[in-house]
């Protein structure tokens, strides 16, 4: 009993641990994620024609120049948790380990490369995301995601438990201790790198099957698709599913113009381009049946964070929170806020997962529904539609934000607290 106790208890700290690594990342994320909000919103062109005076070389230069510093984090997020993790769980020699964790995820997706150039399989640039594909740090690998920088960052973290204080023989002691971590790092992530590419068709498999589940599912479709987005978000896998709806059948087919068009986007701008009314199967799965959750319900879940954490702690997490939520307002970038809230409270994310896909149910095929989308009469024939939406999403804040805050209280009352 013992013994089963204090495996039960190390198994709880790790994750501890792990949660507590999963900060460092997700703080930058929400302070790059309001550079990124700045340098985009003041150089849409949009912005520029209602605002003139934004319109000058340097300003637009220096909005650029925030934006870009912006984008780094959601740029390079995995390789950022690839050396966070086993920085923040190494209790010895924290910067070999981070430095081993660079080492770890570059090796790791130079092996894929070479898995995918030496068996064929390297997709051509056009269709590369179609293919589960694309760049990471210069180099063609599968789109792995946040996932590929967990998986490294954790593999990392156990060589360096076991090997940082390793002793060689005396021919080879130079290399003994905590030099010995990224050699055997290189090692092993070089053979994990030849493996992933043999196992990761049956996580492609599992994604085309939801593809197809939403494909068949009607007019439930837009449920599966948001919900499936969310729960994959946290693996970095949601960008497949996205990718698949958008720009593969499993969006839909049709015959536009003369022209046979799949995929959800692809429809959408085609009948837009030729002024067809846009068909409200396309415009199911874009994303304007997330903005409620992006502009209400998330910030919503900030502010239930806020107030359940402990009165002493609550001006630490104010900033993170206000510019995670800022972030998720303006961009409609989520990841701060929600990997927040998966950490903190797992269970509730699920009911997050399930709320998300029905708000996407319940808006997404009716916005466009009869409506003449043509580049000609975008003016006064939407005014009810734009009024009906503004209604939808002050509805969604005082339900779904509220039901979501409310839920977060309630699982405070279990002692519960940040």
């Amino acid at each position: 009993m013992k013994t089963k106790a204090r495996s039960t208890s190390k198994g709880w700290e790790f994750f501890q641990g792990l949660g507590k690594t999963f900060m460092l990342p997700v703080a930058l994320l929400a302070f790059m994620g309001l550079l990124l909000g700045i340098g985009s919103s003041f150089t849409s062109p949009t912005t520029i024609e209602n605002l003139p005076f934004l319109d000058h070389k340097v300003i637009q230069v220096f909005l650029r120049f925030i934006s870009m510093v912006g984008g780094f984090a959601y740029t390079y997020l995995p390789l950022l948790f690839a050396m966070a993790i086993p920085l923040g769980l190494a209790r010895y020699e924290k910067g070999v380990a981070a430095f081993s964790g660079l080492i770890g995820y570059v090796i790791m997706h130079l092996s894929i490369n070479f898995y995918l150039v030496e068996t064929d399989r390297i997709a051509n640039a056009d269709v590369m995301r179609q293919e589960g594909q694309g760049m990471v740090l210069g180099i063609q690998s599968l789109e792995m995601g946040v996932l590929g920088g967990i998986i490294a960052g954790l593999i990392v973290y156990f060589l360096h438990q076991r090997f940082y204080n390793i002793k060689l023989p005396q021919a080879f002691a130079f290399f003994g201790g905590a030099r010995f971590v990224p050699i055997i790092t290189a090692i092993t992530l070089s053979i994990v790198g030849i493996i992933i590419p043999m196992i990761w068709p049956f996580f492609t498999m599992i994604i085309n099957g939801i593809g197809s589940a939403i494909k068949g599912a009607g007019v439930f479709g837009p449920f599966l698709f948001g919900a499936g987005e969310r729960l994959l978000l946290p693996f970095g896998l949601h960008h497949i599913l996205v990718a698949m709806i958008r720009f593969t059948e499993a969006g839909g087919t049709a015959v536009i113009n003369g022209d046979t068009v799949s995929g959800a986007l692809n429809i959408f701008y085609a009948e837009l381009k030729n002024g067809s009314p846009i068909s409200a199967s396309a415009t199911a799965f874009l994303s304007q049946g997330k903005m409620p959750t992006f502009m209400f319900g998330l910030p919503a879940v900030a502010l239930a964070i806020y107030h359940t954490a402990k009165p002493k702690n609550r001006k630490k997490i104010k900033g993170l929170l206000i510019s995670g939520v800022i972030a998720t307002f303006v961009t409609g970038i989520t990841e701060p806020i929600e990997f927040l809230f998966l950490f903190l409270a797992p269970a509730l994310y699920g009911i997050h997962v399930i709320l998300t896909g029905l708000r996407i149910y319940g808006y997404g095929p009716s916005r466009y529904k009869n409506r003449k989308y043509g580049w000609r009469n975008l003016r006064f024939s939407n005014i009810w539609c734009f009024t009906r939406d503004i209604y939808e999403m002050v509805f969604s804040f005082s339900y779904w934000g509220h039901l979501v805050c409310d839920l977060l209280f309630c699982f405070s009352i279990c002692n519960y607290q940040v």
